[in-house]
C-alpha cells in the first residue's frame, strides 16, 4: 500500500524546520511506503494557470499509477489558490479510483471563510475526501458544521523539538523579552495598544515585519523591529526572549506557537481558536482583550519565579507534541 503525500514548499517556510514541506520530507524519510508528489511554485507571473494545467498531470500521474488500496494525502486542502488539490481529488472520485483521498486542513473556519466567502463551495469541495485531518477541535467543529459527516481526525501541528530548543546556557536578564512571530490572522491593531499600554520593564521584538507597527510603537525605545531573519538567527532571538505573545483573531495550529513552545517560552496568548488544544494555564496566559495582555505582562515581568515555571511547562508540553510523536499517529491519520 503506497501512501502518496501530495505537498507544497511555501517560501515563508522553505528549509526551515516548522512548515508542512519539511515534515512531508520527514515522513518520507521515515515511512517507506510513502511517495510525495512536489507542487509547483507559485510565486512566478502567471503561476495560476501553469498550476491549473500541473494539477491535470498529477490527476493523470495518479490516475496511472494508483492502486487499489493506495492512499493520497493532501497537505494543503482547501489552501486557496495553492495547488488546486480539490480539482485533483475530485477528478479521482468522479474517475472512480479505488484509493483512499485524505485532505489535511490547517487554515482556520473564520480564514476560508474569508477566502472562499460561501460555506457551500466548501462543503462541495471537502465532499469529495473520505477523511479529513485538522489540527484543532475548532476546526474540527467547523468542518462538521459544513456538513462534511465522514471520518475526521484532530491532531496537532508537529514542534521539531530537537532543532526549537532552550539555550544551554541561561542568561539572567533584568528586563522581560517578549518575542512576536508570525502574520496569519494576528490583530496588529491590538498589538499596538499593547506596546503602548504596558508597563512595567518589557522589551518587545517584533519579528512579524515592520509594516504591522504604527509609528508611536516604532518610536518607543523598548520596540525592536526585525526585517526576515534566518532560522538560526530566529532561533538564537527566540532563545534570548521569556514570553512569546501572539495576538491572534482565529487559530487552529500555528507553528510559532509550538515552535515558540519547544523553545521554552511562556505563551500570552488570545483565547481564540483551538488555543486550548496546545496552551494550559501552566504554561500560558490566555487573554480575551488588550487589558488582559497588558496586565499579564506586567505582571510576569515582576514575577521571574512563575516565568521560568511557565517556560518548563511550555517545553514539556512541546514535547508531546515532536515530531517522533507525529510519526507514531501518522498511520491512525490515513
Amino acid at each position: 500500500m503506497a501512501v502518496y503525500i501530495l505537498y507544497y514548499n511555501f517560501p515563508s517556510t522553505s528549509g526551515n524546520h516548522a512548515g508542512m514541506g519539511y515534515l512531508a520530507q520527514k515522513l518520507k524519510a521515515q515511512f517507506p511506503n510513502v511517495k510525495l508528489i512536489k507542487h509547483a511554485p507559485q510565486e512566478v507571473k502567471g503561476a495560476k494557470y501553469w498550476l491549473k494545467i500541473e494539477s491535470i498531470l498529477i490527476f493523470c500521474y495518479l490516475y496511472i499509477f494508483l492502486k487499489p488500496g493506495d492512499k493520497v494525502f493532501f497537505m494543503e486542502y482547501l489552501t486557496y489558490g495553492v495547488a488546486f488539490q480539490d480539482r485533483i481529488a475530485r477528478w479521482l472520485k468522479k474517475t472512480g479510483k479505488s484509493c483512499r483521498l485524505i485532505g489535511l486542513i490547517h487554515l482556520s473556519g473564520s480564514h476560508l471563510i474569508d477566502l472562499y466567502g460561501d460555506e457551500q463551495i466548501i462543503s462541495s469541495k471537502l465532499s469529495w475526501l473520505d477523511k479529513v485531518v485538522v489540527f484543532g477541535s475548532s476546526l474540527a467543529t467547523f468542518v462538521r458544521a459544513q456538513g462534511f459527516n465522514k471520518e475526521l481526525a484532530v491532531c496537532h501541528h508537529y514542534a521539531d523539538t530537537n532543532f526549537y530548543r532552550p539555550a544551554a546556557i541561561r542568561q539572567e536578564k533584568k528586563s522581560l523579552h517578549v518575542i512576536v512571530v508570525g502574520s496569519l490572522k494576528r490583530n496588529f491593531q491590538q498589538l499596538n495598544e499593547i506596546i503602548a499600554e504596558t508597563t512595567g520593564d518589557v522589551v518587545f521584538h517584533i519579528c512579524s515585519g515592520g509594516k504591522i507597527l504604527l509609528e508611536p510603537s516604532r518610536q518607543r525605545n523598548n520596540v525592536i523591529s526585525y526585517g526576515f531573519l534566518p532560522e538560526d538567527a530566529l532561533l538564537k532571538l527566540m532563545q534570548t526572549c521569556d514570553v512569546h505573545l501572539a495576538v491572534l483573531e482565529d487559530t487552529v495550529g500555528s507553528n510559532a506557537i509550538t515552535s515558540a513552545m519547544a523553545v521554552g517560552l511562556a505563551q500570552v496568548v488570545s483565547d481564540v481558536g483551538s488555543i486550548r488544544d496546545y496552551c494550559d494555564e501552566s504554561n500560558s496566559i490566555l487573554c480575551t482583550g488588550v487589558n488582559d495582555f497588558t496586565e499579564a505582562l506586567s505582571f510576569l515581568s515582576q514575577n521571574a519565579a512563575l516565568v521560568q515555571s511557565m517556560k518548563r511547562s511550555a517545553r514539556r508540553h512541546a514535547e508531546k507534541m515532536s515530531l517522533e510523536n507525529f510519526y507514531k499517529n501518522f498511520p491512525k491519520l490515513l
